[in-house]
């Protein structure tokens, strides 16, 4: 394809997206009305990440993504291709209808780049009246577009605003400037101009294809590069869910095989056998049509036969698709390396260290327990050492989740023989750890800098989140309650069974006593969820939308027994026979009802694990056989002697059970027939919404079903011909479970099913949102989460299911949560936090943006203190209260209110310690433990003792806020003024080039009272149109009781003075009133966000408690907006409201003025302090405005022993070394560690920073970059046209439809001429066919 050719296919897709998204938009506009409409709810307003911890604005969190490496041919080709189209545009004529659609600005579409018109018409002069089609800098893809509007991906995309700080750049040894060479975008050109893949996607694909040109080596003076002492540079593609990496691996594998890397072999790994469909999918959506082997038949086939792999015919090329259970099953590496590499012995291992093909480890997490020596992660590790040249590309957007789970990622350069720096994975990973929370930001930073890293995520705007809250009725808590007796009941029987046995008291039985009454409990929440899910989802459904229901299990695991017990029963009464194996055909057995899954797990603890009988004997431990024999007879004679007796205890019979405790357990199990249980949660939703309609993606292999009669039935999902209870899994089970949810999920997307429950083991790559390529995209996705794990994470990473790539309407969100444990406010938290940051959260911890959720993390650091801090409080009498906040939480359990108040709150402490004691907790602060225990409590006692760690945790943060210790994530530097002082470049990494420099900034922190006037009044403007609800108003009714306790907004002054002054200060709600009784639920303790006229906004909020103790009120901001409301009624008539209204600024300054005359006190002690506190130290009392700072930013890790060494004799708070972000006056992000800036500080680093560089002297430059392969026409050719089979020959003329029974003269005619043709090319054109196979 020509240049001209390939501008004119890009413009006329341009020109067809455009309309597209205009449509789309319009269409999208109408039916978000119409949806919110339905279902009551309203988009969440994105606000930014710190916004939410301290109440007031800072740097937003996510920005939409710009591509800023695309190479300078993309970048000219998506221009070239806007200039014309624009062109066009502009010489058509507009019609007068038309025009306000088109001034509209299009949220589809983003500006790729921001430069000026000018400056884009001189660049593109310049560039035309150069000869070079290349660009001169590698800015030019940053100030090429301003007002042309390009976009960057089917679908809006965003990323961090921390990585959106940096570029991705390539940086060589040669001194280049980053640029990516035109020469990576060679074989995607034609993609991107055909629309096969978005800039976005190039970007990520053109990184890739440059970064594998990198070798690590340890002597990089050698011309020749000698295989063995050589190891190719990998890259990291950790995109979230939905934008696509199975395209950009695609792509990938195509670029390998138009420059014969492999020899025509590639290696595609990942987690599931049915993803196949979606790698054959996305190869051909490349125009790569090569054949795809499945692993288990090429691998299973050839060693079945003996013969040695990739030896000629089909199987001997394309890519081999594997999954990592197959990895690790038998011999398969070897498999494997043989196919890839082929050959024998020498030859063999010739071919391993010389292959150069791709190795793509997708959804790469799944190796990252290396540590736990897991034979996943080692086998990983030992195919990437095998294949040291191989093209290693790691894909997971959760995959850099901790630093000890990146050990798998050996290409990734960071330590080894690629960075001496860190000779081991373990010294790099120490060195990092040291650094806290703050450190994989850190290292996502400098991965992305150089190139070898890339994490961008849809845009989540249009998703609507809302979080279902569950309350138990009175049956389904007198049902949990009775079901809390139950399992104490059994601890009791348990104990009293060792003591009759003379047994110790066992650390296992116990285990797995809280281990099954852990499931049990968190099936009964799931089941309390299922009724209100089933009752929303119908309403919806009437409303023409697509539910999809998530859980993480499916409760199958503890049935088999349940369904044994049963067949038995069956057969005793007659009701059922067995076959001739001896089994039960349930499939053909009536049952009653649904069974449950909680009574099944209750079952099957007791008749596996309930002691009933003395222990057996235990055999003696027989020692080996020494290698050289005994050395005497007496050992000879021991050792016979313990081998003797071994094989006389194992041929005694078990001991008798004790009839005693055989009765107490079927005392035990006839009480669960007695309690009132839920079925199993997936059967039940099945059964209310009917399985004609339900597309069921699970692993299980079996359900129970209602059938015509009324009654259920045992059904299989799969391998109904064999015979027996249902969950005994055939050799294959795996296999037929992923080809039948790959029909489920078609007829889900086809619109034939409306519901799709979807689990944890069989969720993984499933896409389930309203593609536009089938015939249910025009139903919007509502998303019921009705199984939330304590770690967060794990249900987030589920919902990006259904909110893909190319959808036509995002989908609405629903955490459904109980009140249970605190599951409600834990999962209420993580709900706010997503719909205020629009995005999921990245990694394990965090989702494809960097998304921090440490705040909501109660396993962490902070947990622990928090739950010895709880138990220590609870372990001696008298008891004492565990948080500042207890006294409140104890208030709302005090059963007695005319009891005296600190005796009734000594009896409710006493209760929480009981039930510590009850459930076996204490001493250790294990808070995984912590919160599967006290789900054994009943519902009163269980939030009773949540609510107590949950405050005293709160209690932990703020304290460790305040003393700088708690690092959630990248801290903002949020000031009213902030100017960039200096930048020094102080060191060069010279393991990549890229340069390291100390940035001064200064800083103004300080908050006039001018700008708090301003505050007030735009908040009174925001809420219900100027009109502010008075507290005198409110009902005082005793959902909102605790308003009276609540301070509210406005001005303070100290009571006390501190440092010879009062000090003055301005307090707002973090929580406002006006809102729903959530609201009040979320924030009990009413925080108040503290602003103060020479530091500030403070991170820490005060309760009102406290606000109230510490301060004076001076006016509220209800007062001032109150007084500007009257002044403005006064004022008012038909001009002056005209006059207002087109002159805010005029407003401002009146409203500024009015309150300056009203409160001319309070205004003078603000301006007092502010004017005062304007140095860089302590004045009069006050804390400085203005400081200095600096920041470490560019390239840090090569540098950082020498800040370690820097910072060893400083405060606590300067030896943190924090990562973090700030914004200048003029806009520019600058993200970096924070470094003191005094003489002796710099002075220090430098001298570490020369003996670092001396130590390294001897360290040249440890990698080479090789230059592109050339592009191999025959391989291309190969690789790029599609293949003929005997469907697609024989079917072409087959398919052809006839207009007419009798052809026309003209096709007799020409029938009859080609009809000889044809005979005699007959023979040739078949056997053409079959060599065509087997050319290249």
């Amino acid at each position: 394809m020509s240049s001209s050719e390939a501008i004119a296919r890009l413009q006329a897709i341009m020109a067809a997206a455009r309309a597209n998204a205009a449509a789309t938009a319009n269409v999208s506009s109408s039916s978000s009305s119409n949806d919110n409409k339905a279902a009551q709810v309203t988009r969440p307003t994105v606000i930014a990440e710190d916004a939410v911890q301290d109440g007031g604005n800072a740097i937003d969190t996510f920005s939409s993504y710009v591509p800023t490496a695309l190479p300078h041919c993309v970048v000219k080709a998506l221009f070239d291709a806007n200039q014309h189209l624009d062109k066009k545009s502009t010489q058509q004529p507009v019609d007068v209808d038309k025009k306000s659609t088109q001034q509209q600005p299009n949220n589809d579409v983003i500006d790729l780049l921001d430069s000026s018109d000018d400056e884009c018409e001189q660049n593109v002069a310049k560039q035309e009246a150069s000869s070079s089609s290349s660009m001169s800098t590698s800015d030019y893809s940053s100030k090429l577009f301003t007002k042309n509007l390009i976009q960057s991906h089917t679908s809006p995309a965003c990323e961090s605003a921390l990585l959106s700080s940096v570029s991705a750049r390539n940086f060589s040894s040669d001194g280049s400037d980053g640029a990516l060479p035109d020469e990576s975008a060679s074989t995607i050109l034609p993609l991107v101009v055909e629309g096969k893949l978005s800039p976005l996607q190039a970007e990520g694909v053109a990184l890739a294809t440059t970064r594998f040109n990198r070798v690590f080596t340890s002597d990089p003076s050698e011309s020749v590069l000698t295989p063995g002492l050589v190891q190719r540079a990998g890259f990291f593609l950790g995109d979230g869910a939905g934008i696509g990496k199975g395209r950009q691996i695609a792509a990938t594998i195509r670029d390998a095989f138009c420059r014969n890397h492999g020899r025509g072999r590639q290696l595609w790994i990942s987690t599931s056998r049915e993803l196949i469909e979606d790698a054959k999918r996305d190869l051909k959506d490349v125009g790569c049509h090569v054949d795809i082997h499945d692993g288990v038949d090429l691998l299973g086939k050839s060693g079945a036969s003996g013969k040695g792999l990739g030896v000629g015919g089909s199987l001997g090329k394309g890519v081999l698709f594997i999954t990592y259970a197959l990895l690790v099953s038998g011999k398969r590496l070897d498999e494997i390396l043989n196919w890839l590499a082929g050959g024998k012995n020498d030859s063999k291992r010739q071919g391993e260290q010389s292959y150069d093909g791709m190795i793509v480890f997708d959804e790469a997490h799944k190796a990252k327990n290396l540590e736990a020596d897991t034979r996943t992660a080692k086998l990983v590790v030992a195919l990437q050492e095998r294949l040291p040249n191989a093209r290693v590309l790691y894909c997971s957007a959760t995959g850099v989740s901790e630093i000890a789970h990146m050990a798998y990622a050996v290409r990734l350069g960071l330590w080894g023989s690629a960075n001496p720096l860190y000779p081991t994975f373990d010294s790099f990973k120490e060195a990092l750890t040291r650094r806290g929370v703050g450190a994989m930001e850190m290292l996502a930073l400098e991965m992305k800098r150089k190139g070898l890293f890339l994490a961008r995520t849809l845009s989540w705007e249009g998703a609507d989140f809302h979080t279902v809250k569950v309350r138990l009725g009175q049956k389904q808590v007198a049902s949990y309650d009775g079901a809390v007796k139950w399992w104490f009941r059994v601890k009791d029987e348990i104990e009293s069974a060792l003591q009759m046995l003379n047994m110790p008291a066992k650390t296992m039985i116990w285990r797995l006593f809280f281990a099954a009454q852990q499931r049990f409990f968190k099936e009964m929440c799931i089941s309390a969820k299922v009724e209100e899910v089933c009752t929303e989802a119908k309403k919806f459904l009437e409303d023409d939308h697509c539910i999809v229901i998530g859980l993480q299990s499916t409760g199958e695991a503890g049935m088999d027994v349940t369904l044994n017990e049963l067949a038995e029963s069956l057969v005793e009464n007659g009701s059922a026979r067995k076959d001739q194996k001896g089994k039960v055909d349930l499939e053909s057995v009536d049952l009653p009802n649904l069974l449950s899954t909680c009574g099944s797990i209750m079952s099957n603890f007791l008749r596996s694990h309930f002691p009933i009988a003395p222990p057996p004997q235990e055999a003696p431990k027989i020692p080996p056989i020494p290698p050289n024999g005994f050395a005497s007879d007496f050992e000879r004679l021991e050792h016979a002697r313990l081998t003797d007796l071994a094989d006389r205890i194992k041929r005694m019979p078990p001991p008798e059970p004790v009839r005693e405790l055989v009765r107490r357990r079927e005392d035990l199990l006839n009480a669960v027939k007695d309690l009132d249980l839920p079925p199993n949660p997936l059967d039940d939703i099945i059964n209310r919404f009917g399985v004609e309609n339900v597309a069921e993606m699970t692993g299980r292999s079996g359900r129970i079903l209602r059938n015509s009669k009324n009654t259920f039935r045992y059904t299989k999902r799969f391998g109904g011909s064999q015979t027996s209870y249902g969950l005994s899994a055939p050799v294959n089970r795996d296999d037929e479970s992923d080809c039948l949810n790959v029909k489920e999920r078609k007829l889900f997307m086809d619109g034939k099913k409306c519901v799709a429950i979807i689990s944890d083991a069989a969720s993984t790559g499933v896409s389930l949102h309203s593609d536009r390529r089938y015939k249910s995209s025009h139903k919007r996705r509502v998303h019921f989460t009705i199984e939330l794990p304590w770690a967060a994470d794990k249900a987030i990473q589920q919902l990006g299911r259904s909110h893909r790539s190319g959808q036509v309407t995002a989908p609405i969100y629903k955490m459904v949560v109980s009140d249970l444990g605190g599951e409600r406010r834990f999962a209420s938290a993580v709900s706010k936090r997503m719909a205020q940051l629009g995005a999921l959260t990245k990694g394990d911890r965090r989702a494809a943006t960097g998304t921090d959720l440490s705040e909501f993390d109660v396993d962490s650091i902070f947990g622990r203190r928090a739950l010895t801090k709880f138990y220590t409080a609870l372990s001696v009498t008298p008891y004492s209260s565990p948080s500042r906040n207890s006294n409140s939480i104890l208030d709302e359990f005090i059963s007695h209110p005319q009891q005296p108040g600190d005796e009734a709150r000594m009896d409710v402490l006493t209760t929480a310690a009981d039930a510590l004691n009850d459930v076996g907790l204490g001493g250790e602060p294990n808070v995984k433990k912590f919160l599967n225990r006290i789900a054994g409590l009943e519902v009163m006692r269980q939030r009773l003792v949540f609510s107590l760690f949950m405050s005293t945790l709160d209690d932990v943060i703020t304290d460790a806020k305040a003393t700088g210790e708690f690092e959630g994530s990248v801290e903002d530097i949020k000031a009213t003024s902030i100017e960039l002082k200096s930048e020094q470049v102080i060191a060069t990494d010279s393991s990549c080039g890229a340069k390291t420099e100390l940035t001064r900034l200064i800083i103004d922190r300080g908050v006039s009272f001018n700008f708090i006037v301003e505050t007030i009044a735009a908040d009174a403007k925001l809420k219900c149109g100027g009109e502010v609800t008075s507290e005198k108003d409110a009902d005082v009714t005793e959902a909102k009781e605790s308003l009276r306790k609540r301070a509210k907004s406005g001005l303070y002054i100290s009571r006390r003075k501190i440092a010879g002054r009062r000090l003055v200060m301005f307090a707002q709600q973090k929580v406002s009133n006006e809102g729903s009784d959530s609201n009040i639920d979320d924030d009990p303790r009413g925080l108040m966000v503290i602003t103060r006229p020479n530091t500030g906004k403070n991170p820490c909020e005060m309760t009102s408690k406290d606000l109230h103790y510490k301060y004076d009120p001076l006016v509220s901001s209800e007062d001032i907006v109150q007084h500007l409301r009257s002044v403005n009624n006064a004022e008012s008539d038909a001009d002056n409201e005209e006059k207002k209204s087109d002159n805010d600024e005029h407003n401002s300054h009146h409203a500024i003025g009015v309150v300056r005359e009203k409160w001319k006190k309070v205004a003078g002690l603000w301006d007092e302090a502010y004017d005062k506190s304007n140095f860089k130290n302590h004045n009069d009392g006050l804390a400085p405005r203005i400081s200095e700072i600096g920041l470490i930013t560019g390239a840090v890790l090569h540098i950082l022993p020498a800040l370690e060494k820097a910072v060893q004799i400083m405060s606590s708070a300067q030896r943190s070394l924090r990562v973090m972000r700030v914004e200048t006056n003029l806009g520019r992000r600058i993200v970096g560690i924070r470094f003191p800036v005094t003489h002796d500080a710099i002075e220090r680093l430098m001298v570490n920073m020369s003996g670092v560089s001396n130590a390294r002297q001897s360290l040249q430059s440890s990698f080479v970059d090789e230059p592109f392969s050339p592009i191999s026409d025959k391989a291309m050719n190969w690789a790029t046209t599609e293949r003929k089979t005997m469907k697609s020959f024989f079917g072409a003329a087959a398919s052809k439809p006839s207009c007419s029974t009798a052809p026309s003269k003209e096709k007799r005619r020409n029938q009859e001429s080609t009809k000889s043709q044809t005979k005699k090319a007959k023979t040739s054109n078949i056997s053409a066919f079959f060599v065509k196979k087997n050319n290249y």
